[in-house]
């Protein structure tokens, strides 16, 4: 992987890298102590037992050689009776080899050193050996004279610290940022591993990266008790976003000059652009595996094409697989298949037959199926014979990984359409898509993307006079109702008031009542107030209270 393609990792699995990154941080935030106690590490245990020399002075006397002291002590009969004594069974060499016996002229004293895992046997191993020394000397041995030994201290265990190696950091906030850095690093190898294993392709860019073709249209998921297979929503539903995405993918297909793919070789007939001179009539209309809604476009396509007033002309030249007369629900009879084993025998406008969708109309796959990779080579004569019999002709052609008769079909297409469904196609696949259609150099409108999120922006559900599928605007309205409700509450509207003489008495009632009901006063009180009043008015005289004024409903 280059740096291109790291950078691609971390663009759509940054989530993954941060929840790792704030999970490790968090739990060592939680975990670990404000202040971390000491940690000491004992390695071993030292004991040491001390030893002074005493000699009797004398003029003939040899001076006393310490040397000789510790050869008597590390040899011979002193390691047998210190094997003895603390219960040792193998060879007492072994057992003295463990034993240091340093001397010192100076002070005329020796030290016996001996190290462990087990402090106490280290400690009962070298006062064994100055116990065992102290009676060896007491009597006199060869060389070394009148010598006697004295325990000057017993041995105890002294445990040996390890210095150095890993300690804990004292302070939490840097334990915290380095627990978040380790935790970034973790969180990137998990996201390289997801993308090896999970390469599907779910936003506009992505596809746009993979297939090098533009996305002309994004159309959204449905909600599940929408996904109906035998409903065409841009027919049925006509003001929906659902409906809006084709139409753009209609407008991108009628106005933008189809182009071909970037490939090493370019057929030096075109321009130096790519662009096609002629505008796209027959588009082809394909994906790269099964399930991805081609079937699905082409209907909703062909809806939103015939909206224009133009005549639409449907191809099911899915020979391996064809579906799509259910979708227009037409039965299915003689067809393309038939007039390819035979086109003299039969009209090919005779085959295009009416379907549930104004201005379209459709031509089934036909009965005679047994050889359908035989049949798309020769395709080319009916696609130009429907040439003459509508203005928009919509070809269903097999996927374009999953079998080879849609390739028979490229060349004799104006442009190709691309459906790709979120989630669904892998950046391989995606890949291998766009390397054939270059390398049959086919004119490429673009892309259509379906299932991406509802857009929350803006416009939707706006103008046509049915934004009920809008959740936003709901939400919106429900707040303004609320609003309104709280401003009649807390400022009630002005009561109607009449302007005639004989209403004198209406008015008085009026601001009666407004002064019983300045503020936040129960509307259904305060109308019953009123309505009690006028009665009593209307008894002595009987007058019009609506003649001559205009209520105010707009109260500051």
């Amino acid at each position: 992987m280059n740096a291109r393609e790291y950078w691609k990792v971390i663009r759509r699995k940054w989530p993954v890298m941060v929840a790792c990154a704030a999970a490790a941080a968090i739990v060592m935030f939680f975990v670990t102590p404000a202040e971390p106690p000491p940690v000491e590490r004992v390695t071993s245990y030292d004991a040491t037992a001390t030893l002074v020399v005493n000699s009797v002075a004398s003029q003939d006397a040899a001076p006393v050689s310490l040397d000789r002291i510790a050869l008597y002590i590390t040899t011979g009969e002193v390691p047998q009776r210190a094997a003895e004594q603390v219960g040792y069974t193998e060879d007492p060499a072994l057992l003295a080899s463990r034993v240091t016996v340093m001397t010192n002229p100076s002070a005329q004293s020796l030290t016996l050193t001996t190290s462990g895992s087990d402090g106490e046997r280290a400690a009962a191993i070298a006062n064994a050996f100055a116990d065992q020394a102290v009676q060896f000397f007491s009597t006199p041995q060869p060389g070394v004279g009148s010598a006697s030994l004295a325990v000057l201290q017993k041995a105890t265990p002294i445990p040996v610290i390890a210095s150095g190696g890993f300690s804990i950091p004292p302070s939490r906030t840097f334990r915290t940022v380095m627990a978040g850095l380790l935790g970034l690093l973790i969180g990137f190898g998990l996201a390289l591993v997801l993308h090896q294993v999970d390469s599907r392709l779910r936003t506009r860019d992505e596809v746009y990266e993979a297939l090098r073709m533009p996305v002309i249209a994004e159309v959204t998921r449905l909600p599940r008790a929408q996904r109906e297979h035998s409903r065409i929503l841009a027919a049925d539903e006509p003001h929906g976003t659902y409906a809006d995405g084709y139409r753009t993918a209609r407008a991108a297909i009628m106005h933008t000059a189809s182009r071909l793919l970037p490939e090493d070789q370019v057929d030096p007939t075109l321009d130096s652009d790519g662009r096609m001179t002629r505008s796209a009539k027959v588009v082809l209309i394909t994906s790269a595996s099964a399930s991805e809604g081609k079937t699905t476009s082409i209907a909703n396509l062909a809806s939103t094409f015939a909206e224009t007033g133009q005549s639409v002309l449907v191809l099911d030249a899915d020979l391996r697989s064809p579906d799509l007369h259910l979708r227009f629900d037409v039965p299915q009879g003689a067809g393309i298949s038939d007039f390819l084993y035979d086109p003299a025998a039969t009209r090919l406008e005779s085959l295009a037959r009416p379907t549930s969708v104004p201005g379209v109309r459709i031509i089934t796959a036909g009965t005679q199926l047994a050889h359908p990779a035989s049949l798309a080579t020769r395709m080319g004569t009916l696609i130009e014979e429907a040439r003459m019999i509508a203005d928009v002709i919509l070809v269903d052609a097999a996927p374009l990984l999953a079998a080879s008769d849609v390739f028979d079909l490229l060349p004799i297409v104006d442009t190709v359409v691309f459906v790709v469904r979120s989630g669904r196609l892998t950046e391989n696949a995606a890949h291998r898509a766009s390397e054939l259609l270059g390398r049959f150099h086919v004119p490429v409108a673009g892309a259509i993307l379906l299932g991406v999120p509802r857009p929350r922006s803006y416009g939707y559900g706006y103008g046509y006079g049915d934004a009920t599928e809008d959740p936003a605007a709901t939400t919106k309205r429900a707040h303004l109702k609320k609003r309104r409700r709280r401003e009649m509450d807390v400022a009630p509207p002005a009561t109607r008031r009449v302007t005639t003489q004989e209403g004198d008495s209406w008015n008085s009632e009026v601001d009666s009542a407004e002064a019983t009901y300045p503020t936040r006063a129960s509307r259904t009180t305060r109308r019953r107030d009123l309505s009690a009043a006028r009665s009593r008015v209307e008894a002595d005289a009987p007058f019009d209270p609506y003649d001559g004024y205009r209520p105010e409903r707009d109260r500051p």
